[in-house]
């Protein structure tokens, strides 16, 4: 294709981009759900410009470029619920790697390794993690821009030791890149979401070491195989080396798969206790819908009749409902509410013991009471908003609470908001919460004679070395409560379905997931998904879980992965910091 026709075609997808801004600015206004419109707009957005640099008026190409989209386009295909290719994360780095060869020849500035990483790691958000902007446009877009940021950090580590220390400059970015995604999961802007080992997800087969390392380490994995495939393809060896170099690939990429597949067919749930459990679908859309019936009337009538329709198939100890099922349920006394008073009604006697939901609720603090930061007012009245889940013995008074301690930045809490409070306004116009949310402390099981069980509500299920917290304060089983529907029938609500498999190895305790929009499921302690319900169908799914006491390597000792890789990281930093200043001295 002529060069030319390569800038023309970068103004095309410019317009496109504007039309199709358009278009998701119409769909808004019918009140439609985007989907995959947003996928649309950011690839249009991102090759007319980046046609346009690659291309340039004079006549040349920056092949660089190329590199870094190459790069960007096999890590995003690498994460589940677009493609099913998620191989291409175990190549995906190899151009980058190619591109800081070059680079380093170049000897290039560090604004324009930091451009390069960028557009890269931008085009890598894009591709895996587009549905966000479903959920608001400006916080979406922000965070693909944050993140993209962020990821450049190692990949700059990665070129800086090259210049100080060549021989361990791979060493220094797998170390900065591991230690760069445990830090994401433990800042007030967390969004761990495209951590590495995330990826294979959707094969738990090829994974069940992950109860031993946790996801981190499959990140350690992934980087790993990168970089062998990297010296193998493109990086001339003496002919020794090269014999080797089949072994070396074998040890690296085949050998932790291969013991993954002999754990995964010889892994048997420990015998014991089991629970049956009937979770829900009310299938409700929360952009336009959900949220509009202020008395919750269509929502309860609905959970109801599934929930006896579920009940008719046989009795269960458990009713599982998604997250904010029901609304403005007080903490103190939830009982009192006239929808748990319904469904006490309705339920109780009809072939459930128990029943566990997701809530909106709120805790109004006592006169005289210390109040927290996520404080809100109404009147002389004192109260703090929560997201939480409900357990109530069905046809008894007895119940128990619990808070979700992980919140999604912006959109349920305010980062940084005593440093940046300024900001208040900007969150609070893009839909988030500027007062935040109430939480606690412990990560408690709700408990019952029949199983302790965590109740674990929707971002929570991402986070591997919180959610070890549950296990070791004895929950033996898993519900996750979720709502999928913010991010319409793309690939956000599949990635958050796979990911509760690698909950399931890292910990050996089996889920079910009940989902507003989106999917119910039963994963067994391997990480399968045994069976499922799918978007935009209303309905219910029975199954049993296996309860388990046993406690894995991972949930007794953490993310030691992500410990060891900061401290290398630590040493390598401090290592080109020292010999920067011994340099300038000299």
């Amino acid at each position: 294709m002529p060069h030319k026709t390569f800038r023309q075609l970068g103004f095309a997808l410019l317009a496109l981009a504007a039309l199709t801004a358009g278009w998701l600015y119409w769909r808004t206004s019918q009140a439609e759900v985007w989907g995959y419109d947003t996928l649309l707009f950011y690839l249009a957005a991102f090759a007319g410009p980046w046609l346009l640099r690659t291309y340039r008026k004079d006549g040349t190409v920056v092949e660089a470029n190329k590199l870094s989209a190459l790069a960007g386009l096999l890590l995003g295909l690498g994460f589940p619920g677009l493609l099913p290719v998620p191989l291409t994360i175990f190549v995906g780095f190899v151009p980058l790697f190619l591109l800081y060869r070059n680079l380093q020849a170049r000897k290039a500035s560090y604004r324009t390794v930091f451009r390069h990483g960028f557009s890269g790691f931008l085009l890598f958000n894009i591709v895996a993690t587009y549905w966000v902007t479903n959920t608001g446009f400006w916080a979406g877009l922000f965070a693909m821009l944050a993140n993209a940021a962020l990821m450049a950090l190692p990949w700059l580590a990665l070129y800086w030791t090259g210049r100080k220390s060549p021989k361990i400059a791979f060493l220094a970015f797998a170390a900065c890149w591991v230690a760069f995604e445990h830090f994401h999961y433990n800042w007030e802007l967390n969004w761990p979401w495209l951590t590495l080992g995330n990826a294979p997800a959707q094969w738990p087969s090829v994974i069940q070491w992950y109860e031993v390392t946790g996801v981190l380490g499959g990140s350690a994995w992934v980087l790993g195989v990168n970089y062998v495939l990297f010296k193998t393809a493109f990086d001339p060896a003496s002919p020794p080396e090269k014999k080797r170099s089949p072994l070396l690939i074998a040890a690296v990429v085949l050998l932790p798969m291969i013991g993954s597949l002999i754990r995964y067919a010889t892994y048997a749930e420990p015998a014991g206790e089991t629970i049956s459990v009937a979770a829900i679908q009310p299938n409700f859309e929360p952009h336009f819908e959900k949220f509009a019936d202020r008395k919750q009337a269509a929502p309860l009538d609905t959970i109801v009749r599934l929930s006896q329709a579920a009940l008719s198939e046989g009795p269960v100890d458990y009713l599982l409902f998604p997250e904010t099922s029901f609304r403005q349920i007080r903490e103190n006394a939830p009982l009192e509410s006239n929808v748990v008073r319904t469904l006490q009604t309705e339920l109780a006697g009809r072939g459930a013991e128990y029943l566990v939901t997701g809530i909106s609720s709120f805790y109004v603090f006592a006169d005289g009471e210390p109040v927290t930061r996520a404080v809100r007012y109404s009147g002389n009245t004192a109260y703090e908003g929560l997201n939480a889940a409900l357990q109530i013995r069905l046809g008894t008074e007895d119940y128990q609470t619990y808070r979700k301690g992980v919140f999604v930045p912006g959109a349920e809490s305010f980062p940084f908001r005593d440093v940046l409070p300024f900001m208040e306004p900007l969150v609070a116009s893009i839909g988030g919460s500027v007062a935040g949310l109430g939480t606690q402390e412990k990560r408690t099981p709700f408990t019952s004679p029949k199983a302790k069980v965590a109740p674990v509500i929707c971002y929570e299920s991402v986070f591997g070395d919180y959610f070890r917290d549950y296990i070791r304060e004895g929950a033996q089983a898993i519900f996750v409560v979720t709502n999928d529907g913010w991010w319409g029938n793309t690939a956000g609500h599949r990635q958050h379905l796979y990911y509760a498999s690698l909950r399931a190895i890292e910990t050996r305790r089996a889920v079910v997931r009940s989902a507003n929009v989106g999917a119910c499921a039963f994963i067994d302690q391997r990480g399968k998904i045994v069976s499922r319900t799918y978007y935009d169908q209303a309905g219910f799914l029975r199954g049993e879980l296996q309860l388990n006491d046993a406690i894995t390597p991972y949930v007794r000792f953490g993310d030691m992965v992500s410990r060891i890789a900061m401290l290398l990281a630590a040493m390598v930093l401090l290592s080109n910091l020292a010999r920067s200043l011994r340099r300038e001295k000299a």
